[in-house]
């Protein structure tokens, strides 16, 4: 995807200082890429989900604990339920470091990286081949957030309903140099999968905004569900492949969607 979106960047023209939005930002692996290339300039990451939006601002502004958490926890089976708690627990009063740090350990120890509803990577006796520690490289870890803070100042973070960020967005950055790239939850699962997932009138709505002519440069992505086949039916779709692994390897096809007028 990220080769795909640098592509997109050089055929839309955009060029000098870009921004790059993501109002679904997740793990946004796409966008601190393109910011580590040197593609685009300034991110700006939102998630409605208050979990993820912590982890974000936890590494952000507390670099030095973060870090030094990520040499301390323990990779037990005990740890993994206390965090689970913290997880469980927290995400209903705000914003909080242990928080972040929790929705964090869960996404590295977690199978397929989901905070909740999958169990640790192992399996609950440790008997799998991969164990807890498969995904938490102390060391790779506690660099790669501190690479992130030190890009703190081309990073704009938000914890704002999808939609509403957008629409805020659009008002308040030039355009004509942004590129969206958007990744709402799914349709079909989005609900099981996702804290915030979106209902049908919100798909709608996400539609009618980016169809409005008022965003030049979008990139959509979606799973191939006929709602959003209907929703874009005037604009490019594309396909790609994409594997899960939260029960067993299985394949989901996805749909990428360009504006037509640009593409």
């Amino acid at each position: 995807m990220c080769e795909f979106l640098r592509l997109k960047i050089e055929e839309f023209g955009l060029g000098g200082k870009v921004n790059f939005v993501e109002p679904f930002c997740g793990g946004a692996g796409a966008a601190l890429n393109l910011l580590a290339d040197g593609f685009v300039d300034r991110i700006y990451l939102n998630d409605a989900d208050i979990r993820i939006y912590s982890a974000w601002r936890a590494m952000l502004t507390e670099r030095d604990r973060f870090v030094d958490s990520i040499h301390a926890i323990p990779l037990t089976i005990d740890e993994w339920y206390r965090q689970q708690d913290q997880v469980k627990n927290l995400s209903k009063y705000g914003y909080s470091f242990e928080l972040g740090f929790a929705s964090f350990f869960m996404n590295r120890t977690t199978r397929s990286g989901i905070v909740e509803k999958a169990g640790p990577i192992g399996g609950y006796q440790q008997t799998g081949q991969w164990k807890l520690d498969a995904r938490f490289n102390r060391e790779g870890l506690a660099q790669r957030v501190d690479w992130l803070a030190g890009k703190r100042s081309q990073i704009e973070l938000s914890n704002k309903d999808a939609l509403a960020f957008i629409d805020r967005t659009r008002r308040t950055i030039e355009t004509d140099r942004t590129l969206f790239f958007i990744d709402p939850p799914y349709v079909k699962a989005g609900g099981r999968l996702y804290l915030n997932g979106m209902t049908e009138a919100k798909h709608v709505a996400l539609s009618d905004m980016l169809t409005s002519g008022e965003f030049r440069y979008w990139v959509l992505t979606y799973d191939d569900a006929p709602l959003i086949r209907t929703l874009y039916c005037d604009q490019e779709l594309g396909h790609i492949s994409v594997t899960y692994s939260l029960q067993s390897k299985r394949k989901e096809n996805e749909i990428i969607i360009l504006p037509s007028e640009i593409h």
